[in-house]
């Protein structure tokens, strides 16, 4: 879909004058100021030529004052800690570069990507959306370039969800220097205690926090206009948790798994849960649910809303499953794939936030110390970083719809799982063949 003739044209023209790495085509560049490429110093040919067993030197980069523009939808500028903001200073000296933070609305962010990408002007270097929207969509469309060649991919800083995730086709396409991503169960701990119930978290400690602990606890807890448990959103949000957290999945590897065992069993105890034991209602910040699925950054709706006091921990573990699981979206950066000298713009990317997973996690729960009212949701906050494993199936255009449908029906009594699966598995299927382009 991208436009390559300006490229090819301006490669043959300039042969081997790099160009900018960022094409200052922003609202905020200005129009007459050029962007220069890195450069590298010229080799000194009469030092003295290093022993064979010696590492090359890398080469020094030098942008020369050009920018590297970072795209966003959230002001990320104003959300640097100080650490962050002191790496940004000592890269941009190091280098000789200027950091840009691009803003742009989620809402508008992938049209953005399209229409500057085939206009020759993309509006970031590197780019932060979530990676359902990146792989495989934009990945096959050519927006993206992967970062294989471009960094040491053996680099222990690397964050783990983001290589188990971030990859399509063999090639690394999404980076991220942190996890953040939490999503668990918040419950009432006030509820907990008027009911006389164990604590979930107590539970979840000695590893005894099982689909049957939390039946048991939402029976007893639908009385007096209280309920078990309160879906996020729709019926999906709470069909979902229980799917992953019994080792099921909706997809995987581009192919439909919603029909097998794990993922059908979870899908009839949700349905169990409305339509059977029917403990799924009321409002979780007004004190009338037990349960409410979210992640992390739910937490701070609470503080303001909830009289009572809460907790949160995994989802628990379903029959099949043998560790709780964090069912996730994640968000992570991408390099656009028109970028000038991508290696130098990666190396500067590397330097700018704190890279090591643990002190990257760390940074993590110090920043929602003020969101969480306990040690023990800080804690279980802490055990989830990491550890994400990202619902794929986001990422197929029309899917979602299909499946949120085939879950409402179940859940309001229209239909079982089996025959409503059956029923969308042809527009799911077609969903992923039109997005990975078979």
């Amino acid at each position: 879909m991208k436009l390559k003739l300006l490229t090819m044209m301006l490669v043959f023209a300039m042969f081997a004058v790099f160009t900018g790495c960022s094409q200052n085509s922003g609202s905020n560049a200005p129009k007459d100021e050029p962007t220069l490429a890195p450069t590298t110093e010229a080799v000194d040919e009469t030092a003295t030529e290093a022993p064979p067993s010696t590492a090359p030197v890398d080469e020094k980069i030098d942008f020369k004052g050009g920018t590297i523009r970072i795209g966003q939808w959230w002001g990320m500028e104003n959300y640097l800690n100080e650490e962050e903001k002191e790496m940004q200073r000592k890269a941009e000296e190091k280098y000789n570069v200027k950091i840009e933070y691009v803003t742009v609305p989620f809402a508008e962010i992938q049209s953005r990507i399209v229409t500057t990408s085939v206009a020759g002007q993309p509006f970031a270097d590197i780019i932060m959306i979530p990676t359902e929207w990146a792989i495989p969509k934009m990945v096959k469309e050519g927006y993206l370039r992967n970062i294989d060649d471009l960094v040491d991919m053996k680099d222990p800083n690397w964050n783990q969800v983001m290589l188990k995730n971030g990859s399509y086709g063999g090639k690394q396409y999404s980076f991220t220097d942190k996890d953040n991503n939490g999503n668990g169960f918040y419950y009432n701990k006030t509820l907990i205690q008027k009911f006389g119930l164990e604590d979930p978290y107590e539970l979840q400690e000695k590893g005894e926090w099982t689909w049957d602990k939390f039946l048991a606890m939402t029976k007893a807890a639908t009385k007096d206009g209280v309920f078990g448990v309160t879906p996020y959103d729709t019926a999906s949000s709470l069909t979902l948790p229980f799917i992953y957290s019994n080792n099921g999945s909706v997809t995987k590897d581009d192919q439909i798994t919603f029909e097998e065992p794990e993922a059908l069993e979870a899908i009839q105890f949700v349905s169990d849960l409305y339509n059977v034991h029917k403990v799924v209602g009321g409002s979780f910040v007004e004190g009338k649910a037990l349960f409410y699925p979210g992640a992390r950054w739910v937490s701070a709706d609470f503080n303001g809303s909830l009289a009572d006091d809460w907790g949160y921990v995994f989802f628990p573990k379903g029959p099949k499953a043998t560790e709780y699981v964090v069912p996730i979206t994640v968000n992570m950066w991408h390099l656009m794939a028109d970028v000038e000298n991508p290696k130098a713009v990666m190396t500067v990317w590397q330097e700018l936030y704190e890279r090591n997973p643990e002190k990257g996690y760390d940074g993590v729960i110090r920043g929602e110390e003020a969101n969480f009212r306990s040690e023990e949701g800080l804690n279980t906050l802490r055990k989830m970083l990491g550890n994400g494993t990202v619902m794929q199936f986001f990422a197929y255009d029309g899917f979602q719809g299909y499946f949120n449908e085939a879950i409402n029906n179940i859940m309001t009594g229209k239909a079982t799982p089996a025959s409503e699966l059956a029923r969308i598995k042809p527009l799911a299927q077609a969903a992923i063949d039109v997005t990975v382009k078979k």
